[in-house]
């Protein structure tokens, strides 16, 4: 009777390693809506209060960085305070004032209308790491059947 050859760990390692690397941009795509998915449904139903911009992090050089603190106080009278990124054709200053959106019974899930969600960030990584990992995984499979088919299967 012949044996089947254990496949080593290694190789079992290399394969879930490269499941989840593919798997990944996939994972963030799916974050990502969920969060600009949330975002859109507190900007209809949450409360809305004016916020002013306190803070803002105006580095052009890297697109995540730009991003703005805006304090607001809920209805309770409570102050809270939230970040929204900016796009470049945005340019908030210290004391503007912006609405805010947030949840009445959590006022620290709050965003600011107009400003984009954390989820957008997330859903580009996610498209651009697929296009990069599927496509390579792509090119590693194409790789491998032309191999295959040109060699045979192993033993005959």
């Amino acid at each position: 009777m012949k044996r089947k050859p254990k496949v080593p760990l290694k190789r079992v390692l290399n394969l879930v390693v490269t499941a989840l690397v593919i798997c990944l941009g996939p994972i963030l795509i799916g974050v990502g809506t969920h969060l600009v998915d949330v975002d859109e449904e507190l900007a209809q139903t949450g409360a809305q209060v004016a916020g002013t911009v306190v803070k803002f992090d105006d580095d052009v050089t890297k697109a995540s960085a730009r991003r703005m603190k805006v304090e607001f106080q809920a209805w309770d009278g409570s102050d809270h305070a939230t970040w929204a990124a900016v796009d470049h054709d945005q340019h908030p200053a210290v004391g503007d004032e912006v609405t805010v959106a947030y949840r009445e019974q959590d006022a620290g899930q709050a965003i600011v209308l107009g400003f984009e969600s954390d989820g957008v960030w997330l859903r580009g990584v996610g498209v651009v790491l697929t296009v990069i990992f599927g496509g390579l995984g792509l090119i590693f499979v194409i790789a491998f059947l032309r191999g295959y088919f040109r060699k045979g299967p192993k033993g005959t």
